[in-house]
């Protein structure tokens, strides 16, 4: 959907990910290469980004490092997304349609003041951009219909949880209301569930009335699953609790109505084509956690090996009724993934190999798609998974060298160590730096890192980092740098991966 937005704001959002990708100086030469524009452009991007994104994101420029982004403590970069999705003339209309279907396009220029070239371009993107989705915009009345209703809801859903953060509320019912009735359900039913998929579930509740009231229901006769009676029974036997937040949308509560609903909100919990799909599936996610379980030599409760294999199932059941990514222009899952990835990077590659044989045994894109949401989400279930593989990180052992003496030595040791204790073996040189010329290189051969604070060709230079007597803060840096280019896992684990 990001080809809704106009080209310079496409462009400046690039710009902010690559920044927060290299989290360091980059130079606007580099910048203006990857965006495939002129370094005037690039340099008024910035300047615009300085000006108009403060204070979500602090932008620092130096004529002679370039560019580099800060975060403020109180901030996040996804508040930015959401400052575009709310201030965008595009999405503006994308919402303001979803509430109101009977204006013609035209009206709806006028009403949010957008000019006819403005309204032109806008409606031909859109039009382009819901094809993605599954959807159609139409102009007379303006309105999004869907190949499937579900598509609709669940696109909107999306949208409205980007878009607004959890403490906001865009709907005109009473949050605390409508929230109460979703919980009520939910405890009757015995699910348990966190704020965030609450949430979830009360954003997804209020889109399916508002296209209820609208006159949208689910092409029922499509459907080829049903769910469990006892649901829909459980809401026909609550419908009084549903009828004053139904009355706020203007709609009465009808048999109709609730199975409309129920299958709305329950239906990719439990829509199998068949026995042998739920079999397969179930199979293939239990090898996948079977074979990180192996890789790592890790222990695995059964209640985290049932999150997993539930959570994963959720994403592929889901995947059955919205056949598309589930988000509208951050994509939370890649922005997190990829942190995921740098830091533990052995994990992901088993993660990546893992869903790369899920995908060509199930037809299903496990890896093309889901790569980062599954990333993501063995860590959110698998809780002190972060733990367990620092745990396992190969320590860096190192050696200390000094020409100021044994105190000088000592100094350096323990400031080293207090600062990577968690990461290193570390020990001081006991001999003599008067006479390490006749010390040969193979006795530094059991150290990783030899630090030292003077210059010699007479220890090997791939091993050696130089400090300062009293180490900066650029100093610690490339301490901390050369150590985490060791302390890694293994990767000889991966051989694990060849004879799976």
């Amino acid at each position: 959907m990001r080809k809704l937005l106009d080209t310079p704001t496409q462009r400046r959002l690039k710009i902010l990910e690559h920044l927060n990708e290299v989290s360091d100086w980059i130079s606007s030469n580099e910048l203006a290469k990857e965006n495939n524009a002129s370094l005037r452009t690039i340099n008024n991007d910035v300047s615009y980004l300085k000006e108009n994104w403060y204070p979500h994101l602090i932008i620092e420029t130096s004529k002679k490092n370039g560019v580099r982004l800060r975060t403020q403590p109180s901030s996040h970069v996804q508040m930015v997304y959401r400052y575009v999705l709310k201030t965008s003339e595009a999405f503006r209309l994308l919402e303001s349609m979803f509430f109101d279907t009977t204006l013609s396009i035209e009206k709806w220029g006028e009403k949010l003041y957008i000019s006819e070239s403005s309204l032109y371009r806008i409606t031909g993107s859109m039009s382009k951009c819901l094809k993605n989705y599954g959807l159609i915009l139409e102009k007379k009345p303006c309105r999004i219909v869907g190949k499937s209703e579900f598509y609709a809801r669940f696109f909107y859903t999306s949208f409205f949880r980007e878009a607004y953060n959890m403490t906001e509320w865009p709907f005109p019912t009473n949050k605390r209301e409508s929230i109460a009735f979703i919980e009520k359900m939910l405890n009757l039913l015995d699910f348990k569930l966190d704020d965030h998929q609450i949430n979830q579930i009360n954003v997804m509740f209020n889109v399916t009335l508002i296209r209820q009231s609208q006159g949208f229901f689910l092409e029922e006769d499509k459907i080829f699953q049903t769910l469990d009676p006892k649901i829909f029974k459980l809401f026909s036997d609550h419908s009084n609790l549903l009828e004053p937040i139904a009355q706020q949308y203007k709609i009465k509560v009808t048999d109709k109505m609730i199975h409309d609903l129920v299958l709305t909100i329950f239906l990719h919990n439990n829509n199998w084509k068949s026995d042998e799909e739920k079999l397969l599936i179930t199979k293939e996610i239990n090898n996948f956690i079977k074979t990180l379980r192996n890789v790592f030599d890790l222990k695995l409760s059964n209640s985290v090996s049932d999150k997993m294999e539930s959570k994963m199932k959720h994403l592929y059941l889901y995947h059955q009724l919205y056949p598309f990514r589930n988000f509208v222009i951050f994509d939370q899952h890649l922005y997190d993934g990829m942190v995921i990835k740098e830091r533990f990077p052995m994990l992901n590659k088993v993660v990546e190999h893992g869903l790369g044989e899920m995908e060509k045994n199930t037809n299903f894109p496990w890896k093309t798609s889901f790569h980062y949401v599954i990333l993501y989400w063995i860590m959110m279930k698998w809780g002190d998974l972060p733990t367990i593989l620092e745990s396992k990180k190969e320590k860096a052992k190192i050696l200390v060298m000094s020409n100021l003496g044994y105190e000088h030595s000592e100094f350096l040791t323990k400031q080293i160590k207090s600062n990577f204790e968690a990461k290193i073996e570390i020990s001081k040189y006991e001999g003599r730096i008067l006479f390490l010329d006749e010390v040969p290189n193979s006795a530094f051969k059991e150290y990783d890192l030899l630090i030292t604070n003077f210059n010699t060709d007479l220890l090997p230079n791939d091993k050696l980092v130089v400090v300062d007597d009293i180490p900066s803060n650029a100093n610690w840096g490339t301490i901390r740098r050369s150590i985490d280019n060791i302390y890694k896992i293994n990767p000889d684990i991966l051989n694990y991966l060849k004879t799976d």
